[in-house]
């Protein structure tokens, strides 16, 4: 919880908050005339209306309206009255346009406290006779920070599996019923991983004639640009289904032969053993 300290000193005003600011601040200066506190001068109304035309558009900026008088306006006291006048004065024009009170966040009269400064008379007006009105601009919450353990592009918050690479359609899962036959990186020849995982492929096969198997070809963007990896997945895939055949299994039982390219990674490729894993093919069965 942000919390507000608010002490007042004399003319001096100390507001300590012990969390980060949470408004961008703008201030408007609106000039007077030499001990005057009217608002009828052009020059003051342009200022003036610059602020309402802020105010009416966002109704979520507020404002601070301060004060000041010039030390050759008169004594302390009559220098007090005249900048809460000032202040006094911009207050009822902008109730008076329709802007709401709760978005006047705080209103002070300082008299002559800037006047430590002393102008000649021609800046007075320029440096003392003045008003000043501060707008409050809510700073807007910073985006929530997209967590993704994975690295799937998935963020934590979505992700059924977040430690887990996967795809959207999974919900962020790997799909667990694919077979992984492993390749060598930029390699589509079978090596002796490959031969284990297809053995045992073609003994579930050849125990149960029933099952059909689909069979996709997969390569990482790593591995070459997109026409390698195109023909590595596809050769991939090929050599499979051609080494199933060889072991007696039929044509009917291989009902897919697809190739995606690098479109389908298992992995976000973050060492070279999750690069290997992305070189592959995979094996779906699928049982009657």
């Amino acid at each position: 919880m942000c919390k507000s300290f608010y002490f007042d000193a004399g003319n001096y005003e100390v507001n300590f908050i012990d969390s980060l600011p949470k408004t961008n601040k703008d201030t408007v200066v609106i000039p007077f005339e030499y001990k005057q506190s009217a608002l009828y001068q052009p020059f003051t109304l342009k200022a003036i209306d610059s602020v309402i035309n802020i105010l009416l558009k966002h109704d979520s900026v507020t404002l601070t309206i301060n004060g000041y008088a010039h030390a050759d306006e008169g004594t302390d006291s009559i220098c007090y009255y005249l900048s809460l006048n000032r202040a006094l004065a911009i207050k009822d024009y902008v109730l008076g346009r329709g802007v709401d009170s709760s978005r006047i966040f705080s209103l002070k009269g300082w008299g002559n406290f800037r006047s430590f400064n002393r102008k000649t008379n021609n800046e007075i007006l320029k440096y003392n006779c003045r008003a000043e009105i501060m707008l409050n601009y809510p700073i807007p919450p910073s985006s929530p920070l997209f967590l993704d353990r994975d690295e799937d592009g998935i963020a934590d918050s979505e992700d059924k599996c977040p430690d887990e690479y996967g795809e959207r359609v999974n919900e962020g899962c790997p799909n667990k019923d694919a077979i992984i036959v492993p390749f060598d990186i930029q390699q589509s020849s079978l090596n002796t991983i490959t031969y284990k995982v297809l053995d045992s492929v073609i003994a579930i096969l050849l125990n149960d004639p029933t099952i059909t198997i689909s069979i996709d070809g997969h390569a990482y963007k790593k591995e070459g640009n997109k026409t390698v990896c195109d023909r590595l997945a596809n050769e991939r895939a090929d050599i499979v289904k051609n080494y199933l055949l060889s072991r007696r299994i039929t044509v009917s039982q291989i009902i897919s032969l697809k190739s995606f390219g690098y479109a389908h990674p298992i992995t976000a490729g973050r060492n070279p053993t999750e690069i290997a894993r992305n070189s592959r093919a995979e094996i779906f069965l699928v049982r009657h």
